[in-house]
Formats: C-alpha cells, sequence, structure tokens
C-alpha cells in the first residue's frame, strides 16, 4: 500500500472519530439533560443468599426506552 493511500485512510479515520465524539457528545447531552425518563424499565437484581448475609447487595437496573440511556441504581 503506497504511503498516499495510507495517509488518506489515516485523515479519513480521524475526521470519522471527530464527527463521532460530537454525536456522542450529542447523544450524552440527550440523555442527561433533555430526557426526563418517564418510561423508564426498571429491572430489580441482587446477589443475595451469600454466606454472610452482610455481603448481600440490592439493585435496580434501570433503562429508558426513549433516549437508551441504561443505569443502574442501589438498593
Amino acid at each position: 500500500m503506497s504511503k498516499a493511500r495510507q495517509a488518506a485512510i489515516k485523515k479519513k479515520r480521524q475526521k470519522l472519530e471527530a464527527e463521532q465524539k460530537v454525536l456522542k457528545a450529542r447523544v450524552t447531552y440527550l440523555q442527561n439533560v433533555s430526557c426526563k425518563h418517564p418510561d423508564v424499565a426498571k429491572k430489580p437484581g441482587s446477589n443475595a443468599g451469600n454466606y454472610d448475609p452482610a455481603a448481600d447487595y440490592y439493585w435496580v437496573d434501570c433503562n429508558c426506552p426513549d433516549c437508551g440511556k441504561r443505569w443502574t441504581e442501589d438498593q
């Protein structure tokens, strides 16, 4: 592969990565500021049943079908 071809590929990749960074920032803003997550789906989870009950842990997995944000809340 020629040096010119390699340089063109590298330049195109860098341009796409820059565009991807901008889009990622827009999605993050949408998920954290614009969306209020009115229809969030919550699924409880745990690792209960340990020999030591003090080591049991409970959480809720949250998923917003509107903006696609996923997060976990401790219980």
